[in-house]
């Protein structure tokens, strides 16, 4: 099939087979459209990648991921989940109860020890405060008594012999209440000290089972279940810190002048809003461009890794862990010829 570019309805529009057409003039404004939409589609990637050279002569733009500053509660020791009194978004203070734990293997241990201590004699340390009274009362009596008869014998009315028992049961008496107060001073058994000792120290660090907010925050994800036991130093839920969030901003090294610290900028959130920020330290790190990130056609090359601070408090509805944003920095024209020159 030969092409020809020298057809007759572009020579003689308005006639069609020898015959004048009415609508000729339409018809060929028409032709020229079409063609000027076919250059249209076949010249739009090129017209697209001057438009992005020309924006890029404007502003400076970079992918951007936030990052909200949340600590890992763990297990303290190993214990068993008990109760989760928290939910996933909830706010808590700081001091407030999460979780409560349990320890079936301390609790097994309390047991036996109380079973133990049941079968041994109560200590002399132990006794009631009763027989402390009644001995006392009793070696009262007793003095009471060698009183009297020492007044009927002095009358006449009793006898020295009397006076000899009376003398010998208030010394009875008192060294009952001698020997029961020594009893007190004795030392408990050994064995019988470590079981108390130990009981109470397993009381303590079961009443010490409980997790509690280490700040004010909101849990972001809890981990457990109740019921799962749990070795120390695993995680149990997330607590999201009532903090400042941060973003990291993956600037080409090529624009590093704007990476210093102080350096202003706008942050577009994902409703289409700006948010005004600041670079907030020096550069210290490179990384590559997540690939959720990365614009279309785009290399892969790695880039400084700036990290920024929005000047004002971030709306809660945008505190989300690693949301993408879009970073833009504001052109500095005196700079960038100084640079070139």
């Amino acid at each position: 099939m030969k092409v020809r570019f020298d057809s007759p309805k572009e020579t003689r529009p308005a006639e069609e087979q020898g015959l004048q057409v009415l609508y000729a003039p339409g018809k060929r404004m028409a032709f020229r459209l079409r063609w000027y939409l076919l250059l249209l589609l076949v010249a739009s990637p090129l017209l697209w990648l001057g438009g992005q050279w020309l924006l890029a002569l404007e502003r400076i733009e970079a992918p951007a991921r936030l990052y909200v500053p949340a600590l890992q509660v763990r297990a303290f020791e190993s214990a068993q989940i008990r109760e989760i009194l928290v939910e996933p978004g909830q706010r808590v203070a700081k001091g407030d109860l999460l979780l409560r734990l349990d320890n079936p293997q301390w609790r097994e241990r309390l047991a036996l020890l109380a079973d133990a201590e049941a079968a041994v004699p109560v200590a002399a340390g132990e006794l009631p405060l009763r027989e402390r009274q009644l001995l006392l009362s009793a070696a009262g009596v007793a003095e009471q008594r060698l009183g009297e008869v020492r007044r009927l014998l002095a009358r006449g009315a009793a006898t020295r012999v009397e006076l000899f028992q009376a003398e010998a049961e208030r010394d009875a008496r008192q060294q009952a209440l001698l020997q029961f107060e020594q009893r007190l001073l004795q030392p408990e058994p050994a064995a019988q000290v470590q079981r108390r000792l130990e009981r109470r120290w397993l009381e303590q660090r079961l009443a010490g089972l409980e997790v509690r907010a280490p700040e004010d925050g909101r849990v972001l994800d809890i981990v457990v279940d109740p019921g799962e036991s749990v070795a120390a130093g695993l995680p149990l839920l997330t607590l999201e810190k009532r903090q400042r969030v941060q973003v990291w901003v993956y600037l080409p090294a090529r624009h590093a002048a704007y990476a210093q610290p102080g350096q202003a900028l706008d942050l577009q959130l994902p409703d289409g809003t700006w948010q005004a920020a600041r670079v907030v330290r020096q550069v210290y790190d490179t990384a590559r461009v997540p690939a959720e990130l990365q614009p279309p056609f785009a290399s892969a090359a790695r880039t400084l890794l700036v990290l920024v601070e929005p000047t004002e408090a971030l709306a809660d509805l945008w505190r989300i862990n690693q949301l993408g944003l879009q970073a833009r920095f504001p052109r500095d024209w005196a700079r960038t010829f100084s640079l070139g020159d």
